[in-house]
């Protein structure tokens, strides 16, 4: 019976340890290496996760609610950074928009309310439609943002510096579509869904975790 039970706990050993090798992302498949990768904006002693992502991307708002509870379960380690795409016309105004929100303290406070008034509400212009700079605007003065300012705002050198910035960081990349993630600009996550993508992504964190 003892030689028994040791060899009901060995397979069961050997069985779990397989199981812990075959999750372990693999290059190519699960992950694109960045050569000499590494974050946009680098946050001292920690990895950084970042989502490139447009508020008129349907995926993204698909995405955004699994992404956000995923994201409250991360380690302290960890950094997460929101990162606009501008890969199309009407995807331009939005990236604008979250820079200048970002500017004025806002994002928090705006971010799944922006998703819900295009994809939900339709009080913002969605994809395919003719973006409306003064109509986003008039939505952040509901946020505590004056409607001139954040205009203006949308339309600085600032804003315009870091959406061509993001954009060159995106194209490095070689980022895809939205939604994509990154993991401290080393490792494009792939997956087929959703899920898919989140479980990589922390099998990518623990492993840039255990090289430091």
């Amino acid at each position: 019976m003892k030689y028994a039970v040791l060899a009901c706990l060995s397979i069961l050993f050997a069985s779990t340890a397989l199981e812990a090798q075959t999750t372990q992302p693999v290059a190519g498949k699960d992950y694109a290496e960045i050569p000499n990768g590494k974050p946009l904006d680098p946050v001292a002693g920690k990895i950084v996760v970042e989502e490139m992502f447009n508020y008129v991307c349907p995926a993204c708002f698909r995405f955004e609610p699994r992404f956000d509870a995923w994201t409250k379960k991360l380690p302290p380690y960890v950094a997460v950074v929101h990162i606009p795409a501008s890969f199309r016309p009407d995807f331009v105004q939005y990236a604008h928009a979250f820079y200048a929100a970002q500017a004025m303290n806002l994002v928090d406070k705006t971010h799944q309310a922006v998703y819900d008034a295009v994809h939900t509400k339709h009080t913002l212009p969605a994809e395919g439609q003719k973006p409306d700079e003064e109509k986003i605007a008039a939505f952040y003065a509901n946020y505590g943002a004056n409607q001139a300012d954040f205009l203006s705002a949308m339309k600085s050198f600032g804003v315009d510096v870091k959406v061509r910035r993001a954009t060159e960081y995106m194209t490095r990349a070689k980022v895809p579509a939205t939604p994509s993630l990154v993991i401290n600009g080393r490792y494009l996550v792939k997956g087929n869904t959703d899920e898919e993508m989140l479980q990589i992504a922390s099998a990518l964190i623990e492993k840039e975790h255990a090289g430091k």
